[in-house]
Formats: structure tokens, sequence, C-alpha cells
């Protein structure tokens, strides 16, 4: 297309959604309307909440009944994988393996868009750390860790726990049944465990951040993230060692509507 290009719209949106949407075997036609419906669940305040409602029923029956098809009729995809996977006797039934897929079509677009938005904005603004990535791809990998540390792609905590029983931590009692809300941003600034945290250092020593979560709740599809990550960011890099910003900064229009924190646009040029 040739510069000003915005990159949301032709790299950071696409890539994540087309990888999902293709690991689960959705025909290619059906990708607009299930591109709409998360769009519409992700969408906060109280004067969005029957849109959000109708859109979550919508990415349910449709879950539902793609299941249905793929226990039928198997095929190469990850719904037809997960339908066929046993752990002994157990078996993800219909209803667990339609949550399942929807919750990977939601996860697999939004955080990896979010965060493939958020880190070439930061690299666009801090010249000094895409002349490191150009410099040195070898440390590709490490940088996109520090920057995933780094970066709060949502406003908010996430997903709440509930307490099983009674338990006191750090002194405070938290009572059976009660929600509890951990905070992995707080976590990733952690001064005891990040000398200096609120600071980008490529050169920080290895060390596991709270991005992706931890133990039982440690995101499964990391792997794949990461590889996306990896592709859309290195290959830009290499690609465009020209690619800066077609617009100042301030004028970057961030998202103010969903739990998301991203710009919207990213116009760049080369």
């Amino acid at each position: 297309q040739g510069p000003p290009a915005d990159l949301v719209q032709h790299l950071s949106d696409p890539l994540p959604q087309h990888t999902v949407l293709d690991l689960l075997g959705i025909e290619r036609e059906e990708w607009p309307r299930i591109q709409e419906s998360v769009r519409q669940l992700l969408v906060v305040g109280a004067g969005n909440k029957e849109a959000s409602a109708s859109a979550k029923a919508d990415l349910t029956a449709y879950f539902a009944k793609l299941v249905e098809q793929r226990r039928n009729s198997p095929g190469a995809d990850l719904i037809s994988a997960m339908a066929a996977a046993r752990d002994g006797e157990e078996q993800l039934d219909d209803r667990e393996l339609a949550v399942m897929a929807l919750t990977l079509a939601l996860s697999g677009q939004d955080t990896a868009t979010c965060e493939i938005s958020d880190i070439v904005y930061l690299l666009l603004t801090r010249p000094e750390l895409m002349e490191r990535l150009r410099s040195r791809p070898g440390t590709l990998t490490d940088v996109l860790h520090e920057l995933l540390r780094h970066i709060p792609f949502r406003k908010g905590v996430g997903i709440p726990r509930v307490a099983l029983e009674d338990v006191e931590l750090d002194g405070v009692r938290i009572p059976a049944g009660d929600f509890v809300h951990v905070s992995y941003l707080t976590a990733n600034r952690d001064p005891e465990r990040y000398p200096d945290p609120h600071a980008i250092d490529p050169d920080r020593p290895n060390r596991p951040h709270m991005t992706f979560g931890w133990g039982g709740h440690r995101c499964i599809a990391m792997p794949l993230a990461m590889a996306e990550l990896e592709v859309a960011v290195g290959r830009l890099v290499e690609r465009f060692p020209g690619l800066r910003l077609a617009v100042p900064p301030q004028e970057v229009r961030w998202d103010t509507e969903t739990i998301r924190r991203f710009p919207l646009e990213l116009p760049v040029a080369w």
C-alpha cells in the first residue's frame, strides 16, 4: 500500500485474529461475524450491557453448534483435537469444549493485538530500544519479555479468583466465598523482584513475569503468543529499518471503551 499506513489495521488486528480463527477451523466467511461479537463483548460501560450479553449469547450458541459438528465430523483443527483428547476416562463434554473454544477465540485475539500495538508504539517512541533490536536481533525474545513485564495491556486487574476456604494472607483474613483480584500489574513492578521496576532494562536478568499468569492459571497459549510477537515485531524491525510514527505521539488515539489498553490506530511511515 505504501506509506503512510495504519499498523493496527494491517498487522496488529488481523494477524492474531486470523491465527486463532484458523487454528479453530472457523470458515473464513464467518470471521467478520466472530470479530464483531468479540468486539462487542469487550466494550465496558452500562450502556453496552445488553449488546455485550447478546454478543456473548451469540458466540456461545455458535461454538456449541460448532462443537457438535466437530464431534460428528472431526477435522485437523484445534476444536477437533480437544474433542478427541482424553485423560484416562475423562474427556471434555460439549459445554466445556464450547466454553474452551470461546475463550480461545476471545483471548487469542484480544491479548496479542494489544501487545503487538503497545510494543511497536513503545519501540517507535524510544529510539534507543528500536536501535537495540536492529543491532542485536538475537536479543528479541529477552527484550519482548521485558516489555511484556513493563506494559499493562489491560485497565484493571483481570479475572477474579474465589476463596474456597477461609485463609489468612499477610495478616488479612479472606473468608470462603470472597472474590480475590490478583494484580499481575503490581506483581510485574514488584521492587523486591525487579530492581528499578519502572525502568525498561533489556539487559535485566531473566526473571519470569506475571503477564501470562502463573501455576494452574498460566496461559496455555503462551508459546503461540510469543511466536506471534516474535514474528510480528522481529519481521517488522527487519523489513522496515526506517519505520517511524507518521503523527506526533500525542496524536495517537487510545482505546477508552473496552478493558483493553492499546492504540486504536498506529499511523506509520518508512
